[in-house]
């Protein structure tokens, strides 16, 4: 934690030609120290534990109080982001004018109110998961604070508080919202420029890395075909489990959509195809509902869906809540079961099928 004390520096290079010598706010971070000069003078034979006394004294000890603590909040609103800087980078932090420039932490918040009117739950979700993380790194966010140095200070955050995969989702997510506060904000037609900055043309967020990781999670997020025959053959306990498993199957059946877009999936058209638009990605599918797939779809038949899903669940969100309960249950029992086949046969090893498996997991297992 950094600190703050008024100082004034003795000897002759330091002294005016009045034996005055400048009031400074000494900035100890790090076990460092770095000076910050103020508009105060005083004989530094009258300074004495940070305090002047004498004549005058009275005023130039507030004074000495408010610059410490403008500092100290200054500081205090740097948030985690002050931790791995220098004393020098840290002053000049805390030199910054903050009396002007566009917040983006409001602009962000105000985004997410947008989403919120148009139903964009999942955005909303990313949005808010963001803002979280942002105000753990640092308290108060200009649009002019976001350069590439915070950028890289903010993945490291995240790496070191365990996001892992999801950084480069929540950069691409303040990517976005950035590029909306300078549309809102810049009119390049009439030479109108607020927000001057631009960190993502020089910061790349480590990409061969996060790269590498998601293609292996993709792969290890799949079932293979034993673990699926295991699935099929299971007995559902509970009406959430018969749901998880029918949608799971139903999913890898129609190569791969995610909960929402099985949510709102329409009928088939009269000559028997599933027609559709992934909402992630924008692609169109047209598949051939084979018998299997009818049969699946038929417990729970819609109206005008494909599954019933959207009468029965308020969004896509709670549908996929309930879904992956449901497999939760699902994962528990036939590891439960398959345990007890490899105790009475004599065998210790490791149960085959997954520990966890979400809706995700069909469309990995499809591809």
């Amino acid at each position: 934690m950094a600190t703050f004390r008024a100082v004034v520096l003795k000897g002759k290079n330091h002294l005016k030609s009045d034996s005055t010598s400048n009031v400074k706010i000494r900035v100890t971070h790090n076990r460092k120290a770095d000076y910050i000069s103020t508009d105060l003078y005083v004989n530094p034979d009258v300074f004495k534990n940070s305090q002047a006394t004498g004549s005058n004294s009275d005023f130039l000890n507030m004074r000495i109080t408010d610059y410490i603590g403008i500092y100290q909040r200054r500081y205090l609103d740097l948030g985690n982001m002050a931790i791995n800087m220098t004393v020098n980078e840290l002053k000049k932090e805390l030199l910054k004018d903050k009396t002007e420039g566009i917040d983006f932490l409001m602009f962000a918040e105000d985004y997410q109110k947008k989403l919120l009117l148009e139903n964009r739950h999942g955005s909303i979700r990313a949005v808010r998961g963001l803002l979280s993380n942002l105000k753990k790194y640092k308290s108060k966010i200009l649009f002019s604070d976001i350069t590439a140095n915070f950028l890289t200070g903010f993945e490291n955050f995240l790496n070191h508080n365990g996001v892992g995969t999801g950084v480069e989702t929540y950069v691409s997510r303040l990517r976005l919202i950035f590029n909306k506060g300078c549309g809102y904000y810049n009119d390049e037609d009439r030479g109108i420029i607020r927000i001057v900055n631009y960190p993502f043309k020089k910061y790349k967020v480590n990409q061969t890395k996060d790269k590498r990781k998601s293609k292996n999670t993709a792969r290890n997020n799949s079932l293979d075909l034993q673990q699926i025959k295991s699935l099929i053959e299971y007995k559902p306990i509970t009406g959430r489990e018969q749901l998880a498993q029918t949608v799971f199957l139903l999913m890898i059946s129609l190569i791969g959509p995610n909960s929402k877009d099985l949510y709102y999936l329409a009928k088939p058209d009269k000559n028997g195809r599933i027609r559709y638009e992934r909402f992630k990605t924008g692609k169109e599918f047209a598949i051939r509902l084979e018998p299997e797939v009818k049969e699946l779809a038929g417990k729970y038949p819609g109206e005008n869906t494909l599954i019933n899903a959207i009468n029965d669940y308020s969004d896509y969100l709670n549908f996929q809540k309930a879904i992956n309960l449901g497999l939760k249950s699902i994962c528990n029992n036939i590891r439960k079961q398959e345990l007890e086949k490899m105790k009475a046969a004599g065998e210790s090893r490791e149960p085959n099928f997954p520990a966890k498996i979400t809706s995700n997991w069909a469309r990995h297992t499809w591809a």
